[in-house]
């Protein structure tokens, strides 16, 4: 594993996530959508430290479509950024290679 390629993706991808939420207004339903990034027989240690190196937030290994890891992008929204913002960044993610699935649910 790639670990500078990771942290400097995840870096990349909520940067172009954060300007794109950044471009609407935050109407919609509060949410609670998240980037849930699949990186299969790594250490768990491994990766929160990636993920935190990168300026993001995650809190473990979590289950819901196999094991990965709930990543919350940094957009300041609840509603419509935060739903964009997850969308862009698993756009940018699976473009660089990276198993990205956006995580819906409203709060």
């Amino acid at each position: 594993m790639d670990w500078n390629k990771i942290v400097t993706d995840l870096r990349e991808a909520n940067a172009a996530a954060t300007a794109a939420a950044s471009a609407i207004a935050d109407g919609g339903s509060a949410n609670l959508d998240a980037v849930f990034l699949k990186l299969p027989r790594q250490r768990e240690e491994k990766v929160l430290q990636a993920i935190s190196e990168a300026g993001l937030y995650c809190r473990g290994k979590r289950e819901w479509i196999g094991s990965g890891y709930m990543v919350v992008p940094t957009c300041g929204g609840q509603g419509d950024r935060r739903a964009l913002s997850v969308t862009v960044m698993c756009d940018e993610l699976r473009d660089r290679g990276w198993r990205a699935i956006p995580f819906r649910k409203v709060d």
